[in-house]
């Protein structure tokens, strides 16, 4: 009988198709997760197949050439990889690539066995892999207790703990019993500087072999890491989100720690929230699972409070104290004359904690030195070219970098939109914070820690060492230091600018804002001697302040459900993310406004709102016969310009004027009285400047008459008033019609179209 497969093939990841159907050949053994090379098209590629099956396709198919030696992937994980496809909308393909490292994705064998070339282990491989001090399980607390048997009687459990209420403890318990019954273990944590912690705590408590899966190690590590996993020879797991999907034999338990960290999405193809992937790989392995956090996100704890989970609470420390949380107005500050970003009660804390030898942690949730750089004369902000967002300043490269894309130039020394040299950097990064803290306590030994220095595959162990032998005094940094981190010299913590989560537009700014302040606060008093937290904030009345001053969750859960539920937010809703993307910007916002109404007209579904955002993904080179026509286009369906002028001293001035190009000149109307008409009385010259900075055109242009209203004729006031919809004659006689002639045209679509960007020059056209 026949034996035909569907395979997702690697060659077919733009196509719309999710699988191809495909002959097994006689003598061939495949099931479902081995690597096949098949014909695709007119060249060969490989593939995996998903499925098997004797019933024919009804159209001629082609034969698998040949085959892996075993199957790379489990058959839990096919059916894991179609639930994510399904759920996420990503084709299959991309979901496969997800679980192979690219290593073992391409067929190469580096990485199943050791390598004559490598050198040395990462740090923290080797932390995983040399010897181990073993340590006896301490007794667990009676709540300790009581939330392991909640664990072991349900399939899915949040496990909700204060603050060092010994969590992880309750983790390695759980842990033990499944290997104790032959299974193994997977231990997911959201950052990957919480990693060489565990690591430490699952050697000196476990009996077990190691794996590591994180996007630090090399590529040949990684490979060699899954290797390890896939052949059954580490039974416990421990990584960050991309470790959902290691090949995990016989998987018993699976523990998601810090749940409801945002570190937990994924914004790259295939985009997955681990959360959700752990839950569908604990229903397709069987395992358990365990969701522990001291801040669930609101929409988890929901379910565990409406019972479509197991709850356990552990709400007693087992070490420590909690800190003393203050809130700081920093409106006070500034009337009191301060105008540092340091409050007067942070700067005395962080004094008594070094006199006192102790330990200091600031945290600010910005990268960088300055967080934009914006012009005095214009107001206006340099933006990424791609991105609606501003460029952060960054010392290391003494440029510009924008946090999305990756785009990078370097520092502005003029305005691009006014050419005003009255441009600098405000806002306040961690490496302005590091500079300033350095200022401030010049003998303190201070270290950052944010993704902008950690960046080597030993970078987060080195700082994170570091830190813990006390080598440092104080320790400056985003996120990553806000969770799980253990230092018990650690008395004093800033939380710089809590409102910077607080004001951003997502409908979990108050959740986000709650779990960090109180993350953050956590790690003072580990050890039990008096600590302090500072929080900063504008906003001392919010709820989620109030309430992570005070460590009461419920409070929080309590005042945030019910707006949730008024707006239709999750978990009374459930919100999806649509991107469409374009090489033609309008055809994209056109497109994704017609999605998102037609399926805002659908029952139950309700429109948030369209982002546009243009990547260099997306970037054709045009000639610069396509850039004329496209600028000649622009100037006859597109009637507003902004047009920058300057006096004779060079003051500039910008506004926004409605405009005609009748062919030969730009005709724009302002009042005879305005500054633009006195600019370009005095000095004849204009910039004008149409588009985004997606799609620049800069136009030099010189002025060649002005015309009063009044005395217009019909070709010039009619042509104007039927190409702008209004007509300045019915405003008043003190209107004037300004015809300008460009002399240069420049057209740019993103930073790669900068160079040759002239179109026109000296008044002639290019093409």
């Amino acid at each position: 009988m026949a034996l035909f497969a569907e395979v997702a093939v690697e060659a077919a990841r733009a196509l719309d198709r999710q699988t191809y159907s495909y002959a097994v050949p006689d003598g061939l053994d495949v099931v479902p997760g081995h690597r096949v090379t098949v014909p695709f098209g007119r060249r060969n590629t490989y593939g995996f197949v998903v499925s098997l099956g004797t019933d024919d396709p009804g159209v001629e198919v082609k034969q698998i050439l040949e085959a892996g030696p075993d199957p790379l992937l489990l058959p839990h994980q096919v059916e894991l990889a179609r639930l994510v496809a399904d759920h996420y909308w990503v084709p299959l393909i991309e979901c496969v690539r997800a679980m192979l490292p690219p290593r073992v994705r391409a067929g190469a064998s580096t990485g199943s066995g050791p390598s004559s070339r490598q050198k040395r282990h990462s740090r923290l491989l080797e932390l995983a892999l040399g010897p181990a001090r073993h340590e006896p399980a301490p007794p667990l607390k009676p709540e300790q207790s009581a939330a392991l048997e909640v664990i072991g009687a349900n399939a899915e459990t949040l496990l909700h703990g204060v603050i060092a209420s010994g969590k992880t403890e309750v983790y390695l318990a759980a842990a033990q019993k499944a290997l104790s019954d032959g299974l193994r273990v997977l231990l997911l944590v959201p950052e990957i500087s919480l990693t060489p912690q565990l690591v430490e705590r699952v050697r000196a408590r476990l009996a077990a072999p190691i794996a590591i899966l994180q996007s630090q190690l090399t590529e040949l590590e990684r490979a060699q890491q899954w290797w390890r996993v896939r052949r059954g020879e580490a039974m416990v797991v421990l990584g960050s989100r991309s470790a959902v999907f290691a090949p995990i034999p016989k998987l018993g338990l699976i523990v998601l720690d810090e749940e409801g960290s945002a570190a937990y999405k994924q914004d790259r193809t295939p985009r997955y929230e681990t959360g959700w992937v752990a839950r569908r790989l604990a229903e397709v392995s069987g395992a358990r699972l365990v969701a522990g956090s001291a801040t669930p996100s609101v929409a988890t704890y929901h379910e565990a409070a409406t019972g479509q989970m197991a709850l356990a609470k552990m709400q007693k420390r087992v070490h420590g104290e909690d800190a003393r949380v203050e809130l700081v107005d920093m409106r006070d500050e500034v009337t009191s004359g301060n105008m540092q970003p340091l409050s007067f009660r942070l700067l005395k804390a962080v004094d008594r904690t070094l006199e006192n030898e102790e330990q200091a942690i600031l945290y600010l949730n910005r990268r960088g030195l300055s967080t934009y750089v914006m012009c005095r004369e214009c107001g206006r902000s340099v933006q990424c070219l791609g991105c609606s967002v501003s460029l952060v300043q960054h010392a290391e490269i003494d440029g510009l970098v924008c946090h999305y894309c990756g785009y990078s130039r370097p520092m502005q020394q003029s305005c691009p939109y006014c050419g005003s040299r009255h441009i600098r950097g405000l806002g306040m990064g961690t490496q302005r914070l590091e500079s300033t803290v350095k200022k401030l306590w010049p003998r303190a030994r201070v270290l950052r820690l944010d993704s902008d220095v950690a960046r080597g595959p030993d970078a987060y162990f080195d700082i994170w060492e570091a830190f813990r032998e006390r080598r440092a005094d104080i320790l400056v940094g985003t996120q990553l230091v806000t969770r799980g981190l253990d230092l018990p010299a650690v008395t004093c913590v800033g939380v710089v600018d809590a409102d910077l989560p607080l004001h951003f537009p997502d409908y979990r700014s108050a959740e986000n804002t709650f779990s960090l302040v109180v993350q953050v606060a956590g790690r003072a008093g580990r050890d039990g001697r008096p600590a302090r937290v500072v929080v900063q904030t504008s906003n001392p009345e919010h709820y989620s302040l109030r309430c992570a001053a005070t460590g009461d969750y419920e409070g929080f859960y309590a005042a945030e459900l019910p707006s949730r539920k008024a707006f239709h937010f999750p978990p009374f809703a459930a919100l999806a993310v649509l991107t469409r993307t374009d090489a033609d910007d309008a055809r994209a916002a056109s497109d994704a406004r017609e999605a998102a109404d037609s399926i805002a007209s659908g029952p139950g579904a309700a429109r948030q709102g369209v982002e546009f955002r243009r990547g260099p993904d997306h970037m054709k080179l045009r000639t610069i016969a396509e850039r004329k026509k496209d600028v000649l286009a622009a100037l006859e369906s597109h009637h507003d310009l902004w047009v920058a002028t300057a006096d004779a001293k060079g003051q500039p001035h910008l506004i926004a004027a409605s405009s005609w190009w009748d062919g030969s000149f730009i005709v724009v109307t302002t009042r005879v009285e305005s500054r633009t008409a006195h600019n370009l009385a005095e000095t004849g010259l204009a910039k004008l400047g149409h588009g985004t900075p997606a799609d620049v055109i800069l136009i030099d242009a010189e002025l060649e008459t002005s015309t009063p209203v009044g005395q217009a004729d019909d070709k010039l006031a009619g042509g104007f008033s039927r190409a702008a919809g209004w007509d300045p004659r019915e405003v008043g006689d003190d209107w004037a019609f300004y015809r300008l002639r460009p002399r240069r045209v420049q057209a740019y679509r993103g930073y790669e179209e900068i160079e040759g960007r002239d179109v026109m020059k000296g008044g002639r056209w290019l093409a």
